[in-house]
């Protein structure tokens, strides 16, 4: 329930004091103080093509709730937003705490949560994520990815937003004993072809992209959306690891000893291995080694005592 009266005039009061990053609508021509300007543009056309009725939703490095109350507003029937307070500035003041008082919402709030470690919710069917402004402050943002499609429905659809380079190709920079925009945790910075890739090979299906935004200060930022997929992805030729429950690929049986199903189960045992090894393997730079493999478990074979 929101506060009213004398109540509401106390905590108004105080937001007014404590330092913002996000400017959020707290009602009745309020808002907070936020140091950042008003959100990417393009970020709230993704928001805005995203239907969030009735939808649990998790905003990631949710920061003072900008995102989470604003799903909620759209009429999210559950939302979660995470952080880890340790890793931002102004991290004893619980402004989303304060925001979420204030607006008498529902949002629950996780100030201790890595997106590293989302599955520590319990939640694994997510409708909507909403990750912006996070993955190149990871030293590891494709395994963020890998995380957040754990938690995920099929289906399910995520809107990344954050910092690019604005060049050619599919690469990214790392940033340590340079600085990227006067901002020491700045880690990774991908091209576009680079992000694109980055969410597709984690088990994304692009959905759209929205117009380039250049917040100033050589803050170039880029916006897609993307729908959580199984699938038999041709371009991976073993298991990709922490993501196996979404890979319909079938690959050949692993550590198989020809010697220890006897000499006559071999022609049997090498039709099996070829059966399951993935077209893909079958021909370009992994053809020989493949034939190499057989002639060797061929070989072990014909040397194996037979009873």
């Amino acid at each position: 329930m929101r506060p009213t009266g004398t109540e509401r005039e106390r905590l108004l009061v105080l937001a007014a004091q404590l330092p913002w990053v996000h400017i959020i609508d707290l009602g009745d021509g309020c808002f907070t103080p936020g140091t950042w300007s008003q959100p990417n543009p393009s970020l709230v056309k993704a928001a805005d093509s995203v239907d969030f009725r009735g939808k649990k939703v998790l905003d990631v490095g949710c920061w003072d709730g900008l995102w989470s109350f604003e799903a909620e507003r759209r009429g999210a029937a559950e939302v979660h937003g995470i952080d880890l307070v340790t890793q931002r500035r102004w991290s004893e003041q619980s402004t989303f705490l304060l925001a979420k008082q204030i607006l008498g919402s529902r949002v629950h709030y996780h100030p201790d949560v890595s997106v590293y470690d989302v599955q520590r919710l319990g939640i694994n069917d997510f409708d909507v994520v909403i990750y912006p402004g996070v993955y190149y402050h990871l030293k590891d943002p494709l395994l963020s990815f890998s995380r957040l499609r754990n938690v995920m429905k099929e289906g399910a659809t995520i809107i990344v937003e954050g910092v690019i380079l604005r060049e050619p190709g599919c690469h990214a920079r790392f940033f340590y004993r340079d600085v990227h925009l006067n901002e020491l945790s700045n880690w990774w910075v991908p091209t576009i072809d680079c992000l694109r890739q980055w969410v597709e090979c984690s088990y994304f299906e692009l959905q759209d992209e929205f117009d380039f935004w250049d917040a100033g200060n050589n803050n170039p930022r880029h916006v897609l959306t993307a729908r959580a997929v199984r699938r038999a992805d041709p371009l991976y030729n073993r298991r990709p690891e922490g993501l196996e429950a979404f890979d319909l690929n079938t690959y050949a049986p692993t550590f198989i000893d020809p010697a220890s199903v006897g000499g006559q189960a071999a022609p049997s045992l090498l039709r099996r291995i070829a059966r399951h090894v993935p077209a893909s393997l079958k021909r370009g730079p992994h053809a020989e080694p493949l034939r190499r493999y057989i002639r060797q478990l061929e070989a072990r074979q014909s040397a194996s005592p037979r009873h």
